[in-house]
């Protein structure tokens, strides 16, 4: 079983004159800083000057350029977006850490995978929350926090677990719980979520139904665009996967308990095709694609989009949801 930690594990007197530079102050950023200050942690923004930069500004940070950021801080919460952060990191961060930092990362990617390869005296550590960034701070604010997985894959002080959890209790996580995990965890579980296929399951759903007779709006609504979904979303967190369906009428519970359950056979082609998918993210496959899709300019990516654009489906949910207002 997973180790966990929570608030009674966490000693925010570690933290005790360290500067905290936050790189990125996005959805994730700007909610981990704003959780970090009303801990009391002494917090800087390092950041181009940009439409972030302005909001961290008013927010009432200290706003730096990012390679005079880098050497201020004392533990770096690398959090610009993962195809841009070798590049942010190479250029100014590296050249600006001493030994005894702390370098802390909101995902495994780029350092499992080596895009990133950080020298060896300084705490290289995760701090990976399980909650979209505005849910970061709002939890937070409702008293309840969020959880998070954590690791650390270099400890070069000797300290870097205490320095982990304390920064995990600052940002709020260890009030519902942090997970220990490792980069590589988090990495495959985090790209397998992406890679489950859970749009293009809802997009056939979408054409099957079509073909059958529903029209696209009844479609479109039942499946996903009424809202009904994020309350059922809802019901999978707050009461789990299958218990929720007693929220249900019977006759839906029975539906996607036992009728709509493949047969063995299938299941079994199903989780094959799950396991391929894992293998691929474990073995570099996705890595090395994704890097060369943008070493290419974007173009595959561009050209799957507007391969997307142009099927039916896309274009009368464009027209439903001009209809609905939402466009």
């Amino acid at each position: 079983m997973a180790q966990w930690y929570f608030d009674e594990d966490g000693d925010l007197s570690v933290l005790a004159g360290k500067t905290v530079g936050v790189f990125g102050y996005g959805n994730q950023g700007r909610s981990q800083a704003l959780n970090m200050r009303d801990a009391g942690i002494d917090v800087i923004v390092g950041s181009r000057s940009d439409a972030s930069a302005e909001k961290s500004q008013e927010d009432g940070f200290e706003t730096l350029p990012l390679a005079e950021a880098a050497r201020k801080a004392d533990i770096l919460f690398v959090l610009v977006p993962d195809e841009v952060m070798p590049a942010v990191y190479a250029e100014h961060i590296a050249p600006n850490l001493v030994p005894g930092n702390v370098v802390n990362f909101a995902s495994g990617y780029n350092v499992h995978f080596k895009k990133i390869v950080p020298q060896d005296d300084v705490d290289v550590i995760m701090l990976a929350p399980r909650m979209v960034g505005q849910g970061v701070r709002d939890t937070v604010v409702a008293g309840v926090g969020f959880p998070s997985l954590v690791a650390v894959h270099q400890d070069a002080t000797g300290h870097a677990w205490s320095t982990l959890i304390a920064l995990a209790k600052a940002i709020g996580s260890t009030r519902m719980g942090v997970i220990e995990s490792s980069f590589e965890e988090e990495t495959v579980a985090d790209l397998f979520n992406e890679h489950f296929g859970f749009l293009h399951a809802v997009r056939q759903g979408v054409e099957v139904l079509v073909e059958k007779g529903v029209s696209y709006e009844a479609a479109i609504l039942e499946l996903y665009a009424s809202g009904e979904m994020r309350e059922i979303g809802q019901y999978f967190v707050d009461h789990g996967l299958f218990d929720q369906l007693k929220l249900h009428s019977r006759t839906s519970a029975f539906g996607q308990l036992a009728w709509a359950r493949p047969s063995p056979e299938a299941e079994q082609a199903s989780k094959d095709h799950l396991r391929n998918v894992i293998d691929r993210i474990k073995d570099g496959t996705f890595a090395s694609k994704w890097q060369e899709v943008q070493e290419g300019g974007m173009k595959e990516f561009e050209a799957a989009e507007a391969e997307l654009q142009q099927q039916p489906f896309w274009q009368e949910e464009l027209k439903l949801y001009k209809r609905l207002g939402r466009i």
